[in-house]
């Protein structure tokens, strides 16, 4: 469809902008409408297929914990603790919220588009999955994953690694001030102290290190190492830092030029770690370990390196068991009520696993009955279209 210009003595011919009724306009819009319904769907499905990868990985991790775990032995004591283990969960639960409201805080200003119940969902689906599989890592991207059709994929990434960053840099924290504090009040052996030694000179140049990285921009580094090993092109890097530029500039905030949003996320984060702290605390005591300065402090610090260390396989099995038998002997308690401390957490563990996995399968069916109705809804719609084009034809 073409109108005449005419510019002085010269005509020509040019294309007309399409107007409401057309046939171009209408098939341009049908087009485009196919594209991002394609789009969506390509989507939807590829995050469908990875969730329920993730939740076969999950179940057959649950199945193996169960199998494992020597619940005639467990029994007896979570009987003994009574209403403790109630009061536990709830604190687990409470610290499980309060990461999903720092995660939902840090998504701002795109957290209007999805709602925290959603948000909540997500996470307690990628703390199962982190869980039930080996070095706590495979839980990530399920959370991601679990969102995509929600929010911009950009934000997502950016705030899920400003959340991580920042739990990282609360808990080293903890730990490089307890660490010194528990080597001067507790008479350890030689050869741990060596360790932990060992442990605090890698992990502070590391957390430096990390400093550095994301001030520097953490994305784009990653993409430039990924170039400079030849494992992607220059053009593909040059387009891949381009396109993840906001998720450098949002991660970077949590050193300077915060807003609220991330200032709002910080707090939610330090009152997880103070009930999860809280929750630790209370299951000490349930066991019936004399609570000491000494003993908190070196459960907070010394303690969190073992379960770091032990996350290399599943909820820690074995090693959990034996570093924790240890610590609580060196702490003036006994090593079997280490051992029930480790018990204790692993059933807090598989219990919120279970939740989680619980909220996974829920989620999933949900977004795939609203993909459904929304593709129902565009046939519907292009068909009243067909319908009142063929009169006007």
């Amino acid at each position: 469809m073409y109108d005449r210009v005419h510019d002085g003595n010269a005509v020509s011919d040019s294309p007309a902008p399409d107007r409401p009724g057309t046939d171009v306009a209408r098939d341009r819009a049908s087009g485009e409408g196919d594209d991002e319904a394609s789009s969506a769907k390509k989507k939807s499905a590829w995050s469908t297929i990875f969730n329920l990868v993730m939740f076969v990985i999950g179940g057959v991790g649950l199945y193996f914990m169960l199998r494992t775990t020597s619940w005639s032995e467990l029994r007896p004591v979570i009987i003994r603790v009574g209403s403790f283990a109630g009061i536990i969960l709830a604190l687990d639960l409470t610290a499980l919220c309060f990461d999903a409201a720092a995660w939902h805080s840090f998504m701002r200003p795109e957290a209007r588009m999805v709602s925290y119940a959603r948000v909540l969902g997500a996470w307690a689906s990628g703390r199962a999955i982190n869980v039930l599989t080996p070095f706590g890592a495979l839980g990530e991207p399920t959370k991601v994953t679990m969102l995509l059709d929600r929010a911009p994929k950009a934000r997502l990434l950016s705030s899920i690694v400003l959340l991580n960053v920042g739990m990282l840099y609360f808990s080293v924290t903890v730990m490089l001030i307890g660490i010194p504090i528990t080597l001067l009040l507790v008479d350890v052996p030689h050869a741990i102290k060596v360790m932990v030694g060992i442990g605090v000179a890698v992990l502070l140049p590391l957390m430096i290190m990390l400093g550095i990285v994301i001030q520097r921009g953490a994305v784009s580094t990653l993409v430039g190492t990924l170039h400079k090993t030849r494992i992607i092109s220059k053009e593909r890097a040059a387009d891949w830092k381009e396109r993840l530029k906001e998720v450098d500039k949002h991660i970077r905030e949590l050193h300077a030029h915060r807003t609220a949003g991330t200032r709002r996320g910080i707090v939610f984060i330090a009152a997880s770690k103070l009930v999860t702290y809280t929750s630790t605390i209370v299951l000490i005591h349930a066991v019936g370990v004399s609570l000491t300065p000494a003993l908190v402090i070196a459960v907070l610090s010394v303690g969190v390196l073992i379960q770091w260390i032990s996350s290399i396989v599943p909820l820690g099995l074995g090693l959990a068991d034996g570093g924790n038998y240890a610590l609580y002997a060196l702490l003036g308690a006994s090593g079997e009520q280490g051992l029930l401390v480790t018990m204790l957490n692993r059933a807090r563990s598989v219990a919120i696993a279970i939740l989680g996995l619980g909220a996974m399968v829920v989620m999933t069916g949900l977004s795939r009955l609203q993909q459904s109705r929304i593709q129902r809804k565009i046939r519907n719609m292009k068909a009243e279209l067909s319908t009142k084009a063929e009169p006007a034809a």
